[in-house]
């Protein structure tokens, strides 16, 4: 089959067998990808990529599922700027992965925050509706009031431990407690969620 795809910011428009594996696909397109991803076969989470933003083990996604997608690997996420909020979190929690699993945890952790953007995107959209669905303009400052709030908490809660557990069991090493993970995570949202709010 003929696929186009978005790897690492370049498009790609390649002719494979429907069903090969993302990891092979990877390890032929992106060199690096192979030396460091060290897949063992769906028991290690080595091979953890961005796709669409989610985390997955790209040993387990077949060819057909990724037309159209945008993927992103270790390698690629380096070079953006998200990357340093987490790496910024390893440092001042003063732990991080090991370096088996060092990129595979450093992908599911952008896949969480990605995941907790989402959620708050849809909770601003939320008042955002509301405020759209009344027509005296009083409810309608009070909506947009509602929704500045809701804006302003953005970022300052904590990640759910339950969501945390459930990405990193995508990968097997056990080399950060649970608690510390939490802690990198709810730095590294903070981080970014500040730096946004500098933008804007």
């Amino acid at each position: 089959m003929r696929l186009n795809c978005n790897i690492n910011g370049s498009q790609y428009s390649l002719v494979v067998n429907s069903d090969k594996p993302l990891s092979l696909i990877l390890k032929e397109q992106i060199i690096t990808f192979g030396e460091n991803s060290q897949c063992l076969g769906a028991s290690c989470g080595n091979c953890i990529v961005l796709i669409n933003g989610n985390a997955a083990l790209s040993c387990l996604v077949p060819a057909f599922k990724i037309n159209g997608a945008s993927i992103l690997t270790f390698e690629g996420f380096q070079k953006t700027r998200f990357c340093h909020d987490i790496e910024r979190a390893y440092s001042d929690v003063g732990n991080q992965p090991c370096p088996q699993c060092y990129a595979s945890k450093t992908i599911i952790i952008e896949s969480i925050l990605n995941k907790v953007d989402k959620e708050n995107q849809n909770r601003v959209s939320g008042f955002q509706f509301g405020a759209g669905s009344n027509s005296d303009m009083n409810h309608v400052s009070g909506a947009n009031t509602n929704e500045q709030a809701a804006r302003s908490r953005i970022g300052t809660g904590s990640i759910s431990s339950e969501l945390i557990t459930r990405e990193m069991a995508l990968s097997s090493c056990q080399c950060i407690e649970t608690a510390e993970l939490e802690k990198i995570i709810n730095l590294a949202y903070k981080y970014r969620s500040r730096r946004r709010a500098r933008r804007s």
